[in-house]
């Protein structure tokens, strides 16, 4: 018969069934040798000194959340602009002669099918249309980041 359950409950068991764990452990040389471990583990823990973090951890820790919120929000807004910067492009693109004949061009093709007709004026508002989508879908963005912040 092994004790070891006993032995790592030694503080918890009666009187009456210690004495039968320490008679054992007299006997048997493996369950002497476990309760030997578990004392010297035991006082290995009680040894050790407790370590108190520094009283500004928790300026710390806050001041690391935030600046990775910091981080998370520049890298959106420069995502953001970058897109605005590549719509804008694109579209001024489109507002060159060249591919604004193109455009002509397929404009009148569309007509041709017995759409009503598009002038340059329609055209032109149709990107500025965009131009002013992406300019306000930016704003809104920007507004939404800055009430997250609490600003």
């Amino acid at each position: 018969m092994h004790v070891e359950n006993l032995i790592l409950n030694i503080n918890e068991i009666s009187d009456e069934e210690k004495k039968i764990v320490f008679k054992h452990i007299n006997e048997c040389e493996s369950c002497r040798k476990f309760y030997e471990i578990v004392i010297a583990f035991e006082n290995s823990i009680k040894s050790l000194s407790i370590i108190k973090a520094p009283s500004e951890i928790d300026i710390i820790l806050k001041k690391r959340i935030m600046m990775d919120k910091m981080r998370t929000q520049i890298l959106i807004l420069f995502l953001i602009s970058i897109t605005f910067v590549i719509s804008l492009k694109i579209a001024l693109s489109f507002i060159e002669k060249s591919n604004f004949i193109i455009i002509l061009k397929l404009y009148s093709f569309i007509s041709s099918l017995k759409l009503p007709k598009i002038n340059d004026y329609q055209i032109i508002a149709f990107i500025l249309s965009i131009i002013v989508s992406s300019l306000i879908s930016e704003f809104i963005i920007i507004r939404n980041l800055k009430l997250q912040r609490g600003g």
